[in-house]
Parts: structure tokens; C-alpha cells; sequence
């Protein structure tokens, strides 16, 4: 019975007790007894009734007494439960205002748990990410998502006075009896240190991979290398062979001149093969990491024509090589091996391509930021189709099958115009010959002087 019910019982007691006082007053004295009896048996009854509403009463006070004391007992245990979780956790109504947090949620922001209560969650999202932040809470708002089912996405954070962290969210929607979202429920874990160390692990496993394809491509490039160097190294070393032969039989009888063309065949072939090795030993130390830029003072002039001569005695004048030379400044830093592997190249393609009597053109101008050379020779050019090409490790144009060669001198060129920060353009034509444009600038970082330099050069390195 309820107190409702009780007050309508007593109401209804009232109203009889009334009747029976009215009818008492009406009545004759003698039946005042049975009157008197009629109003204690109501009464009685009445009584009866207010004890057992009494007793139901007491019965729902004791029972909304203990519901008061598990709620009181829950929502400690909700409290303890909300503090003690190690992530932050955090509920905000459907607009993505705190409305309360943890100490943990209050450790990762840096900030106060009184005052992150009433702050926009979305104000401490990174500048970057705050539209895509906000998107994502109407997608929240908007879609009927169950309770049960959460939200998982990561996100830049802004912590008060502190350096931007990489947080996984995950939200979940709390809704009322009717299935309105009233608000939100957030756990936010700091995952940059799982990030540093998976972009560490990544990191190291790319290393390997790439560790592995280099020993890989060394291994491959130790294979092709002795094959291909064995293969170029016999004609020189058969000219070598036949031409020492045939002086050490026939000199005798031979003149001076006959003589002199077996020993510039000798000279040829031995520069051939100190060419071959060259290149062998620059692609080897590339490969390695080994391959320095050293800058040091070069007189320019002085160095082309010492290479020229060297060239000319190499071509034993079977072509015609012209020099021009135009400089604002004859002296400047260059790695002069490096220099002499571009040009030397560059050179030997030219006359090797080029027919016996063509003319090979060498152009050298400076200026005060750098050096620009140019050869150009008249011989078999480059299909158009191995252009993009030329400068891979091994290609050789379709066009020059019988002729021999590494197909590594361009490669190697390409290698030492990077090391200087310059850059090499080419242009060619079938039949009408090809030009090699490198542009150098001149280096800044100087290890000795010009003198010093000139000192390990050769008397007849500096000569003419």
C-alpha cells in the first residue's frame, strides 16, 4: 500500500465515522449501544488497515533505504573503477564538452582535472586534424551506432605546455531509455612511444632490405664485372702479346717505323687496359661508399692540355682534335681525379665511336661560378631509344656490338659530375655525331694550396 492508498483509507474512515455520528444523534438513546459497537467495529477495521499500511510503508522505506546504499555503493565503485583505469578516460556530452575525467586523462593533457572539466575535447586536437576531429563527432552524432560498438581512430593531441603526442581514441555513444545520445564516453592511450619505436623497427628492417639488395647488387656486380673485364681484357692484352712477339723475332729486320707502330700498339693497349681497370676501380669504390670528392686548386688551362697530349699519344693521330679554351679565371678547386675520369671517358667514347681521320671538337669555358666542357665528335651517334639509358651501369647502345666495351665509362662519368654537383646533357644524331655537355661548379671547401698540388704533379704532367 502506498501513501496514496493510505490517505484514501482514512478519507473513507472519516466519512463513515461521520454517518454513524449523524445517525447516533437521530436515533433513540437505547440504541446508542449498538451504534457505539458499529463505530468501534470500523474503527477497528480502520486501524487494522493503518497497521498494515504502516507496516508497507516501513517495508518501502527500508527497501528505497537499501537501493539509496547500493547507489551510493555503485557509483563509488564506478568512481574507484573511473580512477583507477591506466588510460585517460573521459565523458563529454554530444557536443565533445568534458564533462568528467580521470587522473589519468588529466595527466595526459597536463592539466588539471577542474579545469579540463567544461573544455572542448576538439580544442586539444593539433591544428592539422581539427576539421577532420570534428567531422568524425557529427559522424558520432548523426549515426545510430549501438552503445556496445566503439569508434577507433588515431590522433595528434596538443597536452597543455607540451610537445604533441600520438593518442588512440576510441569513443563509444551513451544513450537514454528512448535511444537519445545524451553524451559520450572517450579512452584516449599515448601510443607515440609504440610509434618511435615501430618507425625504429621499420627503419631497420627497410636497412636490412636495402643491405641485403646492395650485397645482392655487389655480388651480381663482382659476377658481371669479372666476365665482362675478362672478355675486354683479351684483345689488348692478344695485341700486347703478338706485338711483343713480333718485335722480339722480326725487330731486326724491321725499320725503325715498323717498329715504332708495335710499340704504339703496346702503348695503346696497356693504356686501354689502365683505362679498363680505372673505370673498374671507380665503380668499385662507388659501390662501396668509398667514392670521395676531394677539392683541391687546379690550373685548368695546364690540366686539359696535359690530358690532351695524353689522348693524342692514346689515339696515335688517327684523329683530329681541336682545343678551345676561354676563361675568366684559370685557377679554381676541382677533384682533378674525379675531372680526369669525366673527360678521359668522355674523350674515349669519342674516339671510339668516331671514324679514323673525323675530327673530335674540345671546348672549355669558365666562368666565375663554374667550368663548361663540351666534346663533340662526327661518328656513329646514339639511337634515340638508348638516350635515357646511357648512363646505367653496363648499357651499351644497340649500335656499337662490334666494338668493344665495359658500357661502365658513363655510368662512372654520371658519378663523378654528381660528386662535383654539376650536371652532363648530351645530344646525339645516327650518323652525325653527339655532343657532351658538363657544366662544373667550382668547389668551395680548399684542402692545400695550388703549390702544393703542383708539387705532386710530374714534370711532365705540367709540361706541354
Amino acid at each position: 500500500m502506498n501513501l496514496d492508498d493510505l490517505a484514501l483509507q482514512i478519507q473513507n474512515i472519516r466519512k463513515r465515522v461521520g454517518i454513524l455520528q449523524s445517525k447516533s444523534e437521530q436515533q433513540k438513546v437505547e440504541q446508542n449501544i449498538e451504534l457505539v459497537t458499529a463505530v468501534f467495529e470500523e474503527v477497528y477495521l480502520a486501524l487494522e488497515g493503518l497497521q498494515i499500511a504502516n507496516e508497507n510503508l516501513q517495508q518501502q522505506n527500508k527497501e528505497l533505504s537499501d537501493a539509496q546504499q547500493a547507489l551510493v555503493v555503485e557509483h563509488q565503485r564506478y568512481q574507484e573503477l573511473f580512477e583507477e583505469v591506466p588510460d585517460a578516460y573521459l565523458v563529454t556530452d554530444t557536443q565533445g564538452i568534458i564533462q568528467e575525467a580521470n587522473s589519468a586523462a588529466s595527466t595526459l593533457f597536463n592539466i588539471s582535472k577542474s579545469l579540463l572539466v567544461g573544455k572542448l575535447l576538439e580544442n586539444f586536437t593539433f591544428e592539422k586534424e581539427l576539421i577532420t576531429f570534428h567531422l568524425k563527432l557529427i559522424h558520432l552524432r548523426e549515426r545510430q551506432i549501438p552503445e556496445w560498438k566503439t569508434q577507433e581512430w588515431e590522433v595528434y593531441l596538443r597536452p597543455h605546455e607540451k610537445t604533441p603526442i600520438i593518442v588512440a581514441v576510441k569513443v563509444a555513444a551513451v544513450r537514454n531509455q528512448q535511444g537519445e545520445l545524451v553524451g559520450l564516453r572517450w579512452l584516449l592511450r599515448d601510443i607515440s612511444e609504440s610509434k618511435r619505436i615501430q618507425a625504429k623497427l621499420e627503419w631497420a628492417e627497410e636497412a636490412m632490405r636495402q643491405a641485403l639488395a646492395k650485397e645482392r647488387q655487389l655480388s651480381e656486380l663482382k659476377s658481371r664485372l669479372l666476365t665482362t673485364t675478362s672478355h675486354e681484357f683479351r684483345t689488348p692484352l692478344a695485341a700486347i702479346h703478338s706485338s711483343a712477339e713480333l718485335l722480339e723475332y722480326y725487330r731486326h729486320r724491321w725499320t725503325e717505323e715498323r717498329q715504332n707502330t708495335h710499340l704504339r700498339r703496346i702503348q695503346k693497349s696497356v693504356m686501354h687496359m689502365t683505362q679498363l681497370l680505372d673505370d673498374v676501380l671507380v665503380l668499385s669504390q662507388d659501390e662501396m661508399s668509398k667514392l670521395g670528392f676531394n677539392p683541391r686548386p687546379l690550373n685548368l688551362a695546364e690540366f686539359c692540355q696535359y690530358l690532351l697530349k695524353q689522348l693524342k699519344q692514346y689515339d696515335g693521330s688517327q684523329h683530329t682534335i681541336t682545343f678551345s679554351y676561354e676563361s675568366q679565371s684559370t685557377q679554381a678547386n676541382f677533384d682533378a681525379q674525379l675531372l680526369r675520369q669525366i673527360l678521359n671517358n668522355l674523350f674515349s667514347n669519342s674516339l671510339k665511336y668516331s671514324p679514323i681521320g673525323s675530327q673530335i671538337n674540345f671546348f672549355v669555358t669558365t666562368t666565375n661560378d663554374g667550368a663548361i666542357f663540351e666534346i663533340q665528335d662526327f661518328g656513329i651517334g646514339i639511337p634515340s631509344a638508348d638516350i635515357k639509358h646511357i648512363f646505367e651501369p653496363f648499357h651499351r647502345a644497340t649500335n656499337t656490338s662490334n666494338i668493344p666495351g665495359l658500357g661502365l665509362g658513363l655510368s662512372i662519368v654520371k658519378k663523378a659530375v654528381d660528386l662535383h654537383g654539376g650536371e652532363i646533357t648530351v645530344k646525339s644524331a645516327i650518323n652525325v655525331g653527339t655532343t657532351f655537355r658538363v657544366i662544373v661548379p667550382f668547389a668551395s671547401n680548399v684542402h692545400n694550396t695550388y703549390a702544393e698540388v703542383r708539387e705532386n704533379l710530374t714534370t711532365e704532367d705540367v709540361q706541354e
